[in-house]
């Protein structure tokens, strides 16, 4: 998934190929400063995709999950990873798009994890209902939890069902 303003592109990087499916490298991973180099996808991957696997789903503790809250997640003025989600909740009258989508941000809706070896939790999908989640006092939200064998399952491919590799 490639982050427009407003958006991330968070998960789990370092993978690179390790599956079988090939990836379409993320164009943004040049930008990505070194705090988000083993939070963010260093491939192309698919929303939809990701909503559509049938995960186990869990309520995880608010506190297990707010380290992502100080990263440098999110477009501001058309810089990518330049303002964090805490950041936003800190101004939200100069972060006011940030803002509006979090306060937005559905929270019948789980957010999507990705369960790395030996490491936290990271969110894939759902950081806006992260926020909102914090920023009213929710001791917990429910997480869909992915491994890091169900990233082939994300890969974005065409309507065609190809997978895109390079440009």
């Amino acid at each position: 998934m490639t982050p427009k303003d407003g958006e991330c592109a968070l998960s789990a990087s370092g993978v690179g190929n390790l599956g079988s499916v090939p990836r379409q490298p993320f164009p943004l991973m040049g930008e990505v400063p070194p705090v988000l180099r083993d939070v963010i996808l260093d491939f192309v991957w698919d929303r939809e995709r990701l909503w559509g696997l049938q995960l186990p789903e869990q309520e995880v503790p608010v506190s297990k999950l707010r380290w992502h809250l100080t990263l440098p997640l999110w477009s501001f003025e058309g810089l990518p990873f330049s303002v964090s989600p805490e950041q936003v909740l800190t101004d939200p009258a100069r972060y006011w798009a940030q803002y509006e989508r979090t306060m937005a941000a559905d929270l019948s809706l789980p957010l999507h994890v990705v369960a790395r070896p030996r490491r936290r939790l990271t969110i894939l999908d759902g950081t806006h209902r992260l926020l909102k989640a914090q920023s009213l006092g929710l001791g917990k939200v429910v997480v869909r939890k992915a491994t890091m064998a169900n990233l082939d399952d994300i890969v974005w491919q065409t309507s065609t069902g190809t997978t895109v590799v390079g440009r």
